[in-house]
């Protein structure tokens, strides 16, 4: 019977062990891919690039991962997450160290609403431009051609024949 305990107790000490490395490393594993969702909402402030601090690659930076700022930058989104602080709460922090610029999106109020509707409404007044002069061009073409076409008729036919003459003359080579 003890080497029956002494295997039960070493069966439950491995499974406890085994779950809790488990549950242990998908909380990690939650963690870090919470720093880097939030790290994607945040510009890499490196200035030599215009990538989001998870993602930021650039020339100078280890290509095996983000560059320093943007380590620098997700440690310190790790070390909040992991104080339990709320993702607004993360991105605030940075916002008053870096300025509005820190983040990669605009935001969607204040002037942020400004930045997000300007694209649609040049869309808008540029097709309305483009068509305002099309119809503008069409109106005109038929009275241009009547226009044109009343000019020949003043055009005396001895004129006429010398501009004929002259055309002839510097088109020969």
């Amino acid at each position: 019977m003890t080497k029956a305990r002494r295997l039960i107790a070493v069966f439950s000490i491995a499974v406890a062990t085994v779950s809790g490395a488990f549950f242990s490393g998908s909380v990690a594993a939650q963690q870090t891919d919470r720093t880097r969702q939030i790290g994607k909402k945040l510009k890499c402030m490196c200035r030599g690039c215009n990538d989001t601090a998870s993602t930021c690659y650039h020339v100078g930076g280890t290509f095996s991962g983000p560059c320093d700022t943007a380590k620098g930058m997700l440690k310190k989104i790790e070390e909040r997450v992991t104080r339990g602080d709320s993702e607004d709460l993360i991105l605030q922090s940075f916002v008053q160290e870096y300025g509005q610029e820190v983040y990669i999106e605009p935001p969607h109020s204040g002037i942020g609403r400004v930045a997000w509707a300007l694209p649609v409404a040049y869309l808008v007044i540029g097709t309305g431009l483009v068509l305002f002069v099309i119809n503008r061009w069409r109106k005109h073409s038929p009275a241009a051609a009547l226009a044109t076409a009343g000019m020949h008729k003043n055009i005396s036919s001895e004129s006429l024949e010398r501009a004929r003459q002259r055309v002839a003359r510097e088109t020969e080579d």
